[in-house]
């Protein structure tokens, strides 16, 4: 089962290991090894129960990590080549103890159901939840909190710090969102800290850790003694511990959403920014009133030249002893009033006919 609490904040906690839950099927086939689940994250959502201090969404699985371990990935050929012997349904301890019965261990097609039910499940509502705070937020920061018992044969045989914190070696990261998570336990009087050290940070953080997307994620893991009485069954929580670390938390995420909203112009550029420089790229294509003006000046000229080049009708009419058309048609019209009608449309049409001037070339004729 998926379990979501969904809040406002930009703030994303998952807790893949946190879950208890084994289908009968599954478990008549662990031994005795199997059925204590030494390595899951006991007790850890009691620690992370912050949302009446911090408005903060909370994605957990109920399934045990023993039947799937939702931060490997699905397919194996996913993973970096040192992590390839790692599958997604783990049939061995942490420190190496098998956890079936002999010849008990899923194959690859149970291995794929299990993806199918559980793994995919999980990462689609972990998707989402991103994907719902990136539209109220930008950045986001996702922790993928975990925990494990404190010395673990072969993988933490010196003991882990209480606090550990992994980024990817920096890359799903600001380096400054995770100083400041790392400071917010280093000022804390017996809080022990280790950054990029016993964990980098698996499948989640490597695969959901995008800061060039505005999705910031780090892994929290907390060594279990900073919190439980006993790492052993019944793995009863120190009730001072928990609240101890669970005030730490809040203020560590309430420096987080800070953070985010301190840096949210690099992820988001404001709106008013935008329209600033559209208008800017406005103003500076539209016309000023000196540009105008220029543009009547320079159409004026344009008519002026225009006017001087084009010949003048009339101007080239005139006849060889100066005299136009229109004034010899004025004072033949007052000396040959009788004139008859058939020369009066001889010499309508010898007006209309283009002269020829003494070049050979036709003269413009005004009617």
């Amino acid at each position: 089962m998926i379990l979501v609490e969904e809040g406002q904040g930009p703030i994303l906690l998952c807790l893949p290991h946190s879950g208890t839950d084994v289908p009968k099927m599954v478990l008549g086939r662990f031994n005795a090894t199997g059925r204590l689940q030494a390595d899951l994250a006991w007790r850890l959502e009691q620690v992370f129960g912050l949302r009446d201090q911090v408005d903060v969404t909370l994605v957990r699985s109920s399934t045990s990590r023993y039947v799937i371990d939702l931060d490997k990935a699905a397919n194996s050929q996913t993973l970096p080549e040192a992590a390839q012997d790692e599958p997604p349904c783990p049939t061995r301890t942490l420190d190496g103890k098998a956890i079936y019965q002999e010849g008990e261990e899923p194959g690859p097609v149970e291995t794929e159901q299990r993806c199918l039910l559980f793994h995919d499940p999980f990462h689609l509502a972990l998707r989402r939840q991103i994907d719902r705070l990136l539209k109220l937020h930008s950045p986001v920061v996702v922790l993928d909190c975990q925990s494990v018992r404190s010395s673990i044969q072969g993988f933490t045989d010196k003991g882990l710090p209480l606090v550990n914190i992994g980024s990817a070696e920096g890359q799903s990261c600001d380096p400054d969102l995770r100083n400041l998570l790392v400071g917010s336990f280093k000022g804390e009087p017996g809080i022990t800290v280790g950054v990029d050290e016993h964990t980098k940070g698996g499948f989640i953080t490597r695969t959901y850790g995008r800061p060039d997307l505005g999705v910031h994620c780090l892994t929290l893991l907390l060594a279990q003694r900073s919190y439980l009485r006993h790492e052993s069954p019944p793995f009863e929580p120190d009730k001072s511990r928990v609240t101890r670390l669970k005030t730490i938390l809040s203020d560590g995420l309430s420096r987080l959403v800070d953070w985010t909203e301190m840096n949210t112009d690099k992820a988001r550029p404001p709106v008013e920014s935008e329209t600033a420089e559209e208008d800017a790229l406005t103003d500076a294509e539209a016309p000023g009133p000196d540009a105008e003006n220029t543009e009547a000046e320079t159409e004026t000229a344009a008519t002026d030249d225009v006017n001087e080049k084009e010949p003048v009708q009339g101007a080239e009419e005139d006849d060889a002893d100066g005299t136009r058309p229109e004034q010899a048609e004025s004072e033949e019209a007052q000396d040959m009033k009788a004139a008859d009608e058939a020369s009066s449309t001889a010499a309508d049409d010898a007006r209309t006919e283009p002269d020829e001037k003494e070049d050979g070339k036709p003269m413009l004729v005004a009617e």
